[in-house]
């Protein structure tokens, strides 16, 4: 079941499995989101919980047991319950279930929410601990922008100007906790399927809270977000998408012993207590 919102300006669908968005369309019928492809990649929007990136041989340790997950989590192939809240704001909500339970030993509520505020969208991750311990879990977003025509004429401008450094991937989608300067004195990164041959881009310790995808110098997109432990960007090299992802998480180290309390990137929090990131997309006429 697809969820819509809308006002003057856009109008929103979300999908209830993954509370995944699906498409954003200004009111001349211009689509700003990547519609999937299954010989690409059939995604547009996972929403990442409780862990972002990738873990060694998808295992984790708590609690001296061992346990297995997917790339990501689960919460892209979870159903969602949903609750409209006006035109212009819908809720998508996770609780934990046996089968989440197999898989991550933790009672939660996860919330998903969608609202606009004029051409803005504002998308807010939300964790309840509704168990009686702490519980330990990432999140991200991981939209993917339509890149139609020339890769090359597309590039990425920064809110300041910027050393990007990138956190260093030894072994493919892994990393080691050093860094590495990627480019020196950037405010404007043109986009070339080059930058993408080590997977995805991670930049370290950004001054910027807001990116703006342009094209051939027009704003199409911009990302506004609050202080996170990466921003991602990534496409699969000649593919007319490209992703912006803000994480409040990391992939494993390459070494590490997998025990999920100590993991990079993870938050701890407390029985009872709630953590929310929200980021705002602006979807600029077309």
């Amino acid at each position: 079941m697809n969820r819509v919102i809308e006002n003057e300006f856009l109008r929103v669908e979300i999908k209830e499995h993954g509370a995944e968005l699906t498409s954003v369309k200004n009111k001349n019928g211009y689509e700003y989101l990547w519609q999937g492809d299954e010989k690409i990649w059939a995604k547009q929007c996972p929403v990442l919980f409780p862990i972002c990136g990738r873990l060694i041989d998808k295992k984790y340790r708590y609690g001296g047991k061992t346990y297995t997950l997917e790339n990501h989590g689960f919460g892209s192939s979870s159903d969602f319950s949903s609750s409209a809240e006006g035109k212009e704001k819908v809720s998508f909500t996770l609780t934990e279930n046996e089968k989440t339970l197999a898989r991550y030993p933790f009672r939660f509520r996860f919330t998903v929410s969608y609202a606009l505020e004029g051409d803005v969208l504002a998308v807010e991750y939300r964790v309840d601990n509704t168990d009686d311990k702490d519980i330990y879990f990432s999140f991200g977003s991981h939209e993917a922008y339509k890149t139609e025509g020339d890769f090359g004429d597309w590039s990425l401008e920064f809110e300041k100007q910027e050393d990007l450094y990138v956190k260093v991937q030894p072994v493919l989608g892994f990393l080691n906790g050093e860094k590495k300067l990627f480019r020196k004195d950037v405010k404007e990164l043109r986009m070339a399927n080059e930058l993408f041959d080590e997977d995805s881009v991670i930049f370290d310790g950004l001054s910027s809270q807001e990116v703006t995808l342009k094209r051939r110098g027009t704003p199409v997109v911009s990302v506004r977000f609050e202080p996170c432990e990466s921003l991602l960007l990534w496409t699969k090299p000649g593919a007319p998408y490209l992703c912006i992802e803000p994480w409040y998480g990391l992939p494993d180290y390459a070494r590490t012993d997998g025990d999920l309390t100590k993991k990079a990137g993870i938050v701890r929090l407390e029985s009872g207590k709630s953590y929310s990131k929200t980021h705002k997309i602006r979807f600029y006429g077309v």
